[in-house]
């Protein structure tokens, strides 16, 4: 006994062991991303062994998917385990080629372990994906750097900062790796490959002293101190009052002994940076001019022979070349009148030296004057046209920079006409280019282009200025196929280039094409700038939107999944991967996806419009489900976001009046700007939502009725009051009929009811449950006509889409009349007559009636269809009745509208005992109905309805000439009954 107890025991306690162990395995985790994001939190924590863990037990389950594989290789380069991390990583591209994350850590990994080809190819693909991103160029010029591989590094560096003028961290990048170049080149004593690179460096930095006084040093260590001297003047004009830069042209002057210039020229800086130490030098340089005066300077002597009356040809050459060498203007300017006064006004040396002296004065007109005099003389002088090519170009400079083109164009084609200077004709060839695309000359601009390219071919900018005159041409497309095909012929690094180029044009092309509703071109560009740039987020928005618009869902759906790829974070596509969701009717979904957006982006708009849409749509989708307690609660939150939404609003009115609240159906539904189109009807259904919210309805009925073959008139009119609550509804009725006839033996055969009053007092209730389900009941009693007693109960369900289906039963005492006849005794046979038998008065009897049936009705959109059923038992019979009725809303207020119904069955409908019209069971009954209602206000409707009731009809009779020879006969036909009921209703 005690051996069995322990063994179930042992058994218990296992299988507990089993649950317990099973239990504390299983995480819970259904899919990959669920792993992929509880490791990221455990890694961000520092658990880095507890993320392992769980890794390891994601990777068993699903292996090979490339986030998990990412996260395992994260966990080895975390502890510096790089064979093992790369092993994980590569499998992780291996899995989905586009891991942006794993190309990083791939990058990382191969720039620790040395490899640096590897890692360029990494920052080659992350590059395919973004090319804008400047932070893996210059990473990848840092790999380049360590690979020992400065020129690559260095071509690529300029490359990238003429592509991005204004990134200053590329400028500064492109800056300190030339002024590194001039600094070897500098310390291996390579000056003039250093003066080349400086020169270079200057053109991109002309603000930086330093470079200046290099520049300077290099040159006097070579021995040229006019270039030096030169350069001086250059700094001086890009920094003025330069302290450095005039004491270093001060210094060069002094020691070629050229005191006068050097004193001239101090005094000229002193006006603008009057130190202690340029006055110093000021002073010093005093010093030594007097101690040189001492020794007897030429151009003194020169000048006291020439004022001696001395004036030969070398006194006057010596002093005009050294007033014009040392900048003595005045001097020079009075020694060139002397000269032009004995060689004549057209001496070319004279005006040459006359041309120098006013550039070195700065006065660029009469310079110009000067060089253009010399020109017309002798334009074959190559210095001459050198210079004169140089004025021009210098003029048109000064003209672009103002924006004046035209007047630059005379210019730079004199120069580009000459081909005097290689490098000047290919700049004025490019200025001339630059003038005809402002000047929106395109023809020209394009022959000019064509020019370049024929004695320029190494012009790098040949493709991108060819395509950017193209599209100012409006030949957008010829420019973008010019792109694809450099694309095409290209290089790794110049494809890119063309790519972003490619892009500048095909973005404003598209919108252009969105703009004019060029919508399937728009797409169609959109999907060749994608195919480029897989990553182009404008490429990406423009695709999404234009095959929405062309009802491409699918590939809607595509790129919006590509864009929440490349861009994760972005509202824009997550507000489209909401709208992918809305169009599945997924909206329950869309906002369970929007909602932690929405929270992280609280302000954005793009997701408050997507929220706010999904929410509409749902709550919506929750009213036709009948639910609207929770629509209702969709919305609300909506408004929290999106508080002056007007659609939403109105939303929140429809749910209201789905939900019987008119007043606050009215309220939000006013909220709706209609068109002017929808104005009227818009205006008719807030007056159908204001006679909603009228509690108290009276309504007066009349019906008059006539049988086809007689003028016999029959009629029920009818009273009653309902007063409405949301759930609840109240209704007292009144129904009086009158009937022509009598009991005398006048009375027609024909009549099957004694004439008289009947007056029938009904109440009736009902009740909604909730939006979902409703019942409806009633009691009647009569004195005449109508049932004795009426009851019915009828349940209703309301379904989704706007089913209906409902059941009833219903219990009427009703009264049937049948004549009785009598033998007249003072009626003789043989006499004139043939019957002795005569009317006294009515035969009536009470019988059970026990109604059950069911109802299914639908409403699309303004029209109500239905089908009811009736089964009757009665004198232990059974009998049936069976309806069809269609209802058509015309207006919008959801009163007015046009109703046709018709029945057939053994029995008439419920309807005619109700208003004690005539019919009979066992045989065929019809109806055909037509009317309607039309709501004159919102306090009045009326309503007019017409039916037409074939039924079956049989009197009895009794004749005969003695008591014992009676005959009872009963007459059958069947006869048209004609209805009409006009209706009014009052509610207040």
């Amino acid at each position: 006994m005690n051996r069995e107890f322990l063994h179930k025991i042992t058994i218990l306690g296992c299988l507990f062991l089993l649950i317990t162990s099973s239990s504390g395995t299983d995480n819970g985790f259904q899919t990959p991303e669920q792993y992929a994001q509880i490791v990221q939190e455990h890694f961000a924590n520092e658990e880095w062994e507890a993320g392992k863990e769980l890794l390891e037990e994601g990777l068993q389950k699903y292996p090979n998917v490339s986030d998990l594989e990412w996260l395992m290789g994260k966990y080895w380069f975390h502890e510096k385990n790089y064979d093992q991390s790369r092993y994980h990583l590569v499998k992780a591209i291996d899995d989905n080629y586009n891991n942006v994350n794993a190309k990083h850590l791939l990058v990382d990994v191969e720039d620790i372990t040395e490899n640096y080809s590897s890692a360029i190819c990494y920052v080659n693909e992350l590059l395919e994906v973004n090319p804008y991103w400047r932070g893996l160029w210059r990473r990848k010029i840092e790999l380049y750097r360590k690979q020992n591989n400065d020129v690559e590094a260095d071509r690529l560096l300029k490359r990238i900062n003429q592509i991005y003028p204004n990134d200053t961290i590329l400028r500064k990048d492109y800056i300190y790796s030339m002024e590194v170049g001039y600094q070897q080149m500098k310390k291996g004593g390579n000056r003039k490959e250093a003066i080349e690179k400086l020169t270079e460096l200057i053109k991109v930095s002309p603000q930086n002293e330093e470079y200046y006084l290099d520049i300077i040093n290099l040159h006097l260590q070579e021995g040229n101190r006019e270039a030096a001297l030169g350069w001086s003047s250059n700094g001086l004009a890009a920094i003025p009052g330069s302290g450095a830069l005039i004491v270093k042209r001060a210094s060069i002057l002094s020691e070629l002994a050229r005191y006068p210039e050097a004193l001239v020229f101090i005094r000229e800086q002193m006006r603008r940076n009057n130190s202690p130490a340029i006055r110093r030098m000021y002073n010093d340089l005093l010093m030594e001019a007097a101690r040189a005066e001492k020794q007897r300077d030429p151009y003194v002597l020169y000048g006291m022979a020439y004022e001696g009356g001395n004036k030969n040809k070398e006194a006057l050459d010596y002093l005009l070349n050294t007033s014009v060498t040392r900048g003595y203007t005045d001097d020079a300017l009075f020694y060139i009148r002397e000269a032009k006064k004995q060689y004549g006004n057209n001496d070319k040396g004279i005006l040459y030296k006359e041309y120098m002296l006013y550039r070195q004065m700065n006065e660029d007109d009469l310079a110009y004057s000067t060089l253009k005099k010399m020109y017309e003389m002798y334009p074959d002088d190559y210095d001459i046209t050198l210079a004169m090519s140089a004025q021009h170009m210098k003029k048109a400079e000064k003209l672009m920079e103002l924006g004046l083109y035209a007047e630059a164009l005379p210019h730079v084609l004199f120069v580009s006409q000459k081909h005097i200077d290689n490098d000047m004709n290919g700049a004025a060839w490019e200025k001339a280019l630059s003038c005809y695309i402002n000047m929106k000359r395109y023809n020209e601009a394009l022959a000019t282009l064509d020019t370049i390219t024929l004695h320029f071919p190494d012009y790098e900018n040949g493709t991108l200025k060819r395509a950017f005159i193209l599209d100012k041409m409006d030949k957008t497309e010829e420019a973008l196929q010019l792109y694809l095909s450099a694309i095409e012929q290209s290089d790794e690094d110049m494809r890119i280039f063309y790519v972003i180029g490619y892009e500048e044009l095909a973005v404003p092309y598209i919108k252009k094409c969105m703009e004019a509703g060029a919508t399937k071109k728009a797409y169609e560009e959109s999907v060749k700038l994608i195919s480029l740039n897989p990553s182009s987020d404008l490429g990406l928005r423009y695709a999404i939107n234009s095959a929405g618009l062309l009802g491409k869902y699918d590939e809607f759906e595509k790129y919006t999944a590509q864009g929440i790829n490349y861009y994760p974070e972005e509202p824009f596509y997550q507000a489209k991967r909401a709208t992918v969701l809305e169009r599945d009717k997924r909206y329950e979904a869309s906002l369970e996806f929007l909602k932690p957006i929405l929270n992280k982006y609280p302000s954005n708009k793009e997701i408050i419009g997507a929220f706010s849409q999904s929410s509409e749509y749902r709550a919506l989708q929750l009213t036709k489900a009948k639910e609207p307690e929770k629509a209702l609660a969709v919305l609300d939150t909506a408004l929290l976001y999106d508080s002056q939404n007007k659609s939403l609003k109105y939303a929140k009115g429809v749910v209201y009046e789905a939900n019987r609240q008119a007043d606050s159906a009215y309220y939000y539904q006013k909220f709706y700007e209609p068109s002017i189109m929808e104005y009227r009807s818009f205006q008719r259904h807030l007056s159908g939502l204001r006679s909603m919210m009228l509690k108290n309805e009276i309504a007066l009925t009349y019906l008059r009725a006539r049988y086809g073959e007689e003028d016999i008139i029959t009629s029920v009119a009818t009273a009653e009051y309902t007063r409405k609550g949301q759930k609840n509804s109240y209704t007292e009725r009144l129904n009086y009929a009158g009937r022509s006839g009598s009991a005398s033996d006048s009375m027609e055969a024909e009549e099957q009811t004694p004439g008289g009053v009947g007056i029938q007092v009904q109440g009736e209730w009902t009740h909604h449950f909730s939006p979902k389900w409703s019942l409806t009941a009633n009691a009647a009693f009569a004195t005449k006509y109508f049932p004795d007693i009426t009851a019915d109960v009828a349940l209703r369900h309301y379904l989704k889409n706007d089913w209906e289906i409902g059941a009833h039963v219903g219990y009427r005492r009703v009264a049937a009349y049948t004549k009785r006849y009598e033998w007249n005794d003072e009626f003789f046979a043989g006499g004139t007559g043939d019957n002795g038998y005569l009317f006294t008065g009515w035969n009536e009897s009470k019988t059970n009636l026990l109604t059950v049936g069911g109802e299914l009705a639908k409403t699309i959109e303004v029209v109500r269809l239905n089908t009811k059923i009736d089964m009757h038992f009665f004198n232990s019979n059974f009998y049936y009745n069976a309806q069809i009725g269609a209802k058509y809303f015309p207006a919008s207020d959801g009163k007015t509208n046009i109703n046709a119904m018709a029945s057939i069955g053994s029995a008439p409908e419920t309807a005619v005992l109700d208003y004690a019209l005539p019919g009979s069971f066992s045989h065929t009954n019809t109806m055909v109905g037509l009317g309607g209602q039309y709501m004159v206000s919102p306090n009045i409707t009326i309503g007019l309805m017409g039916t037409w009731n074939t039924y079956y009809n049989q009197t009895n009779t009794v004749r005969g000439t003695s008591p014992s020879n009676q005959i009872e006969s009963i007459s059958t036909r069947y006869k048209n009954l004609y209805n009409i009921y006009a209706q009014v209703y009052i509610s207040f």
